[in-house]
């Protein structure tokens, strides 16, 4: 008798552990859920402000779990901000991430938005499709139709483009790299040539003036937080930049 009573307290407690779980995790992620829709409406506000607009509002994620543990601290380790096809001066970027890191909040703020709320780093990386990339590099003398710009296996990048000069007409071939330099994204032009490789005289000197024309800075449209871009690489998909900015006010702080 004795036994079968201790096994039945030993169930009691056990469901009630299950039950103090279950509310704890429950509590956890709805306060999660209430600081993600804090920032996610910030961010709004951030895009808005930077003149960025985007179809759908952003998605945030706030990583590290017990949350509420976080919360205790006024520390959040990681923040996560998405934002898909976001379009800035006609440009549009097929995906933006900022990964805010070292967040500082006290609890009131970060669930509803009153006082400030800062990241010791924000990290963004924005995907930019090749056809967005062909509208920011300078294609001056060549014929708009037929232009495009693809990432080649070695990580460079091509650039091709019909010209018609001197009575000739040949479609010029471009090969650089992509990189970043003073904050600022940049086609270099290692190589240029002519499809098939014959370079007709007339063109030979004007392959040198496109070399110089097409090393240009890419115009990309202004990012959120202020971010500083730092690096640069190529995939089939597109043109993808690494942005970095310290310190940033992600509430309660002018943009």
């Amino acid at each position: 008798m004795a036994a079968r009573r201790g096994r039945k307290v030993t169930t009691v407690l056990v469901v009630l552990f299950l039950l103090l779980v279950g509310v704890f995790v429950a509590s956890d992620r709805v306060a999660a859920y209430a600081a993600e829709q804090t920032v996610a409406k910030q961010a709004r506000k951030e895009l808005v402000a930077r003149g960025i607009s985007a179809p759908k509002d952003p998605t945030v994620a706030v990583g590290g779990f017990p949350f509420l543990t976080q919360v205790l601290r006024g520390r959040y380790d990681r923040i996560t901000i998405s934002v898909r096809q976001a379009t800035s001066q006609g440009i549009t970027l097929d995906r933006l991430d900022l990964v805010a890191t070292g967040v500082n909040a006290k609890a009131s703020t970060l669930m509803n938005g009153n006082g400030p709320v800062t990241a010791d780093l924000v990290t963004g990386t924005a995907t930019m499709g090749w056809a967005a990339v062909l509208h920011l590099v300078d294609l001056a003398g060549f014929s708009s139709a037929g232009a495009s710009i693809t990432a080649l296996p070695d990580g460079r990048v091509q650039i091709k483009g019909p010209v018609a000069a001197f009575g000739v007409s040949t479609t010029v071939v471009a090969t650089g790299s992509v990189g970043i330099a003073g904050g600022k994204a940049k086609v270099t032009v290692t190589d240029i040539t002519t499809e098939g490789g014959n370079i007709p005289e007339p063109i030979a000197q004007l392959l040198q003036d496109y070399k110089q024309e097409l090393s240009r800075e890419i115009a990309l449209p202004p990012l959120p937080y202020h971010l500083v871009l730092k690096s640069a690489s190529t995939s089939a998909q597109g043109l993808l930049v690494t942005a970095t900015a310290t310190d940033v006010p992600l509430a309660g702080a002018p943009a």
